[in-house]
């Protein structure tokens, strides 16, 4: 059975509806709604309304997309026939492979010479070149029938085809992807959303050759170092992205110096060609430097697997060598040490472990969802000897290490749990993440919410977002409230800009709590004086509206509004727009300002934006008015600290 949209089954329209129909219906309904006191009402008509037109118009496009395949079938088979008849065929006759087939740089497609005889591949339609309009014809009606998700796998698959072809180019890469975000196939908001998401997977698989600098395009590209929610948005990469650009800002804040010397050594990481023993001796101490501070970014920029593999390397020139700056003896040298002292170091650790397990009082009742046998505190041999901070070194290594390979895999969480057993955080919150972005082991919701759980505990706010977040999308079969709630308040009442706007949108619901409009307007204030963008262009519309206990005033709109914009929030900057459009708030009428801003908007994928810039633009034409490509600094995106 058909599957309608909403919009369709509510208004009792037919399968078989045209856009005309939806259209009287959507005009007669917006009559009925209040636009400033009902938002809420027009924003879910509004979206109903566009969802229902999109379904049409594919509808519509797919039946095209039928009779021109029939079409073209027919002259396919005519075209045959002719050929087993004996008529004869044109030399210039060209093999052209389905729609869906790759693209313009597969190797294989070339023109037949002139002069060569003719072949015919058996698995393949012969088509003369006056045919071939009407199959690109069919290959673009083709692509419309597609779903946003499903054109962005295309176009994200042309990506990589097109940067296979150029492994030995560092600046392809990142130029590609300039030119790929002026494609037409993503000014649909839909559409750039699912691909953003694919590039930011994409990145959390590592850096890849032929790579190149894309982390840094595609950072700048999608304003992600500006608006660190957008980035909270894509889930578990966004999490790991984020920590990405901590770690190189923290990098760049190096003195040019030694910024430039780390950087050097970056690059040669990514090549394949391993180091000799004497750029290895010279050089271990910037990598362990390296590995050791900046473990989530070196992922996104260099060769993971080649850097284990020059530490290993310099781990065995140890035995036998002074490596760098540190002495290690060999294993002919007596240190004095008997075993026997030894075993009573390791029981002395284990004891202190074992003891010093979950000491704190539980500050939530997690119900089924509570610590369990999974989460052991237990110390390996290996690792009673190594401080906290190494074992997370060894963990991050490790983990690097154990694609395919379970049992790295559990020597890293044993490491990690031993950590985390020690009352530390970070240790929990990476284990939780561990079981969240499906990487090294199956997504696992009871694992990951234990885990972070535990960091929550521990006083890691983003984790009692996340926590709260995840008990919202019911992770024990049903949504809690009262639970999400309580993890919010708790990183809201420390200060935690994202927590305070949770726990904001809650009490603006009702969640498991009264609503009160004072509370929601100080906890959105109170984020907002944070820098977190939305609640920055929130506290805009507030002033703008007068709403939520706040005095109407364009002025203060206007400068929440140019905050937000800065910020990177797409609401912000389609607000902004409107300040400079209509004059608002002591701002001067300025077009090209307000052109501006719609543009970044718009290619931020507000929909809404893309509308205001389209008709600004029949009126005069602006720079914005052409998509045009972002100049991108792919050394000096992330140079600005955080």
């Amino acid at each position: 059975m058909q599957k309608l949209p909403r919009f369709l089954t509510h208004y009792e329209l037919p399968a078989d509806t045209d856009e005309r129909a939806i259209k009287r219906v959507y005009a007669r309904e917006l009559k009925k709604i209040d636009q400033e006191l009902d938002s809420a009402g027009f924003q879910d008509l509004r979206d109903s309304y566009e969802i229902a037109l999109s379904w049409v118009r594919c509808r519509d496009s797919f039946q095209e997309h039928l009779q021109l395949e029939e079409l073209v079938q027919i002259e396919d088979d005519a075209v045959l026939t002719a050929d087993v008849e004996g008529t004869p065929l044109q030399q210039d006759l060209s093999l052209n492979a389905p729609a869906s087939e790759p693209h313009e740089h597969d190797t294989g497609r070339g023109a037949p010479e002139q002069e060569s005889e003719l072949v015919v591949d058996t698995g393949l339609p012969l088509q003369s070149e006056t045919q071939q309009p009407e199959v690109a014809e069919v290959k673009k009606i083709a692509e419309r029938s597609l779903t946003p998700e499903e054109l962005a796998k295309t176009i994200f698959s042309e990506m990589l085809d097109a940067m296979r072809l150029h492994v030995d180019d560092d600046d392809f890469a990142g130029q590609n992807l300039i030119l790929l975000l002026d494609d037409a196939r993503l000014f649909h908001m839909e559409t750039r959303l699912h691909f953003e998401s694919m590039l930011a997977h994409y990145l959390l698989q590592g850096w890849q050759p032929g790579n190149g600098e894309l982390f840094d395009t595609v950072v700048q590209s999608f304003g992600w170092e500006k608006d660190r929610r957008r980035l909270l948005n894509l889930g578990s990469p966004g999490y790991a992205i984020d920590r990405a650009l901590t770690e190189a800002a923290d990098f760049y804040r190096k003195d040019k110096k030694a910024r430039a010397m780390l950087w050097a050594l970056v690059k040669k990481i990514r090549k394949g060609d391993s180091p000799n023993r004497y750029y290895l001796k010279a050089n271990l101490g910037l990598l362990r430097h390296i590995q050791s501070s900046y473990p989530s970014w070196l992922r996104m920029v260099t060769s993971q697997e080649n850097l284990v593999q020059w530490l290993a390397q310099a781990e065995e020139m140890q035995k036998q060598y002074v490596v760098g700056d540190d002495l290690v003896l060999s294993k002919e040298v007596d240190t004095g040490v008997k075993p026997v002292y030894w075993i009573v170091i390791v029981c002395i650790v284990l004891f202190g472990m074992f003891t010093n397990r979950d000491r704190s009082p539980p500050k939530y009742q997690p119900g089924q969802f509570a610590p369990g046998s999974h989460m052991s505190f237990s110390v390996d041999t290996p690792d009673a000897m190594l401080s906290l901070e190494q074992r997370m070194q060894k963990a991050e290594t490790l983990l690097s290490m154990s694609k395919g390979d379970k049992e790295k895999f559990s020597q890293a969480v044993r490491s990690l749990q031993s950590v985390a057993g020690a009352d530390n955080d970070k240790a929990a919150y990476r284990l939780g993440w561990l079981y969240r972005d499906n990487k090294y082991a199956p997504a696992d919701k009871v694992k990951q919410y234990a885990w972070f759980l535990r960091a929550a505990e521990l006083g890691n706010l983003q984790a009692s977002v996340i926590v709260g977040d995840l008990v919202m999308d019911g992770v024990n079969g049903k949504v809690d409230h009262q639970e999400a709630l309580q993890h919010y308040k708790k990183a809201a009442d420390k200060g935690h800009a994202l927590g305070q706007f949770k726990l904001a949108y809650m009490i603006d619901h009702g969640f498991a709590i009264k609503r009160n409009e004072a509370d929601v307007a100080r906890l959105i204030k109170a984020s907002a004086d944070q820098g977190f963008a939305y609640s920055e262009s929130l506290m805009g519309q507030f002033a703008l509206r007068g709403e939520y206990g706040f005095e109407k005033n364009e002025t203060r709109a206007a400068n929440w509004f140019s905050l937000s914009a800065k910020h990177g929030d797409p609401s912000g900057e389609r607000y902004f727009a409107q300040v400079n459009e209509r004059g608002l708030g002591g701002y001067k009428i300025n077009l090209a300002e307000a052109a501006k801003w719609y543009g970044v908007a718009r290619d931020h994928g507000d929909k809404d934006a893309a509308k205001s810039l389209q008709s600004l633009c029949k009126k005069q034409e602006f720079a914005a008015c052409k998509q045009s490509s972002p100049s991108i600094n792919t050394i000096s995106v992330v140079t600005r600290a955080h």
